[in-house]
């Protein structure tokens, strides 16, 4: 199950709380079960709203390859928030970002040449058979396994804490707009 699908359902366990909640005060009229029911639905709603804006996929700012500006949902959001800076006859650019997909990943080749170096520094040529062995062929299926675990735990670490790439990167998509005085006219 996927972090999106995590979110629904925990949305929807807060939201049926909060529906037993208010059943509960229909049968009793204890305020009690309506606070209850106010929180759950509280806490829904800030679940529901994170998860929509950390699916945002794209976002949109004025005149910056750099992301020095704020991002914006659409262009028109982004140029709305340039037009109090503009004379008539401008020209504005829009430039379209694109959520990292980034994610780091675990070189095995790379973690096992530095055990190598250690272990050369530490038995001398007697660790030879080591390296050699952890390098031949009949190895190689097991290296491969050994990344594959090694960066399913990375990833379970990084979702544990929430440390997915949260920056955007320009698409190269840029929108050319000259703003009239009052609109804005796509050029």
């Amino acid at each position: 199950m996927n972090n999106k699908e995590d979110s629904i359902n925990k949305v929807d366990e807060l939201v049926n709380r909060a529906q037993l909640a208010i059943n509960d005060w229909q049968c009793s009229g204890e305020t009690y079960y309506l606070r209850q029911a106010q929180a759950n639905l509280g806490s829904a709603l800030e679940l529901a709203q994170s998860a929509r804006t950390a699916a945002k996929a794209e976002a949109y700012s004025v005149d910056d390859d750099d992301m020095t500006l704020p991002l914006h949902d659409t262009p028109e959001e982004a140029l709305k928030s340039a037009r109090g800076d503009l004379t008539a006859g401008e020209i504005v650019t829009v430039i379209q970002w694109r959520k990292s997909s980034w994610h780091p990943e675990i070189s095995v080749e790379m973690l096992l040449g530095e055990f190598e170096e250690e272990a050369c520094e530490d038995g001398g040529s007697a660790s030879e058979y080591w390296s050699e062995r952890i390098e031949s062929k009949e190895m190689a299926k097991a290296r491969a396994e050994l990344g594959q675990r090694l960066n399913a735990v990375l990833k379970d670490w990084i979702d544990e804490h929430k440390l997915e790439a949260d920056w955007y990167e320009p698409t190269g998509m840029k929108l050319s707009y000259q703003f009239d005085g009052k609109n804005f006219k796509r050029i």
